[in-house]
């Protein structure tokens, strides 16, 4: 099964821009609920995911000053989440969306075009498991 089954594309998902000021990235997150988002660069490509730890490593060894001269490019990130192509098979993201909530897809050119949840990956075993009883 290919991984576009599963996609959620950018449009429905919150992101950061790699040049987004720190404080506008904290509040965006606290909008959005989620404890981790990606982020990308002006011309679409993946950089990394940005989580709430990170944020709270950087609050606890930056100053008030500090933070408000930073970009969320510019901080330190303690897991490097890795992207998949669009193209890739299940198999090949398994170990990816058990350690991540989420998985980056980018196309052929390395542009973020969405997400895999591990939720819905999960909802699809269960469902599946569901239908191979009855």
């Amino acid at each position: 099964m290919n991984i576009s089954f599963f996609l959620k594309p950018k449009i429905e998902v919150s992101y950061l821009f790699d040049d987004c000021p720190v404080r506008q990235a904290l509040d965006d997150m606290m909008k959005s609920g989620f404890t981790a988002i990606p982020v990308i660069d002006h011309k679409g490509r993946y950089i990394g995911t940005i989580g709430e730890g990170d944020f709270l490593r950087l609050l606890l060894r930056k100053t008030p000053e500090q933070l408000e001269k930073m970009t969320v490019g510019e901080v330190e990130r303690r897991v490097r989440h890795r992207s998949v192509s669009i193209d890739a098979k299940m198999e090949d993201m398994v170990e990816l969306v058990t350690a991540q909530n989420f998985v980056p897809v980018a196309d052929g050119r390395g542009m973020f075009i969405g997400i895999v949840t591990r939720h819905d990956v999960i909802k699809h075993l269960r469902d599946t498991c569901r239908a191979e009883k009855n």
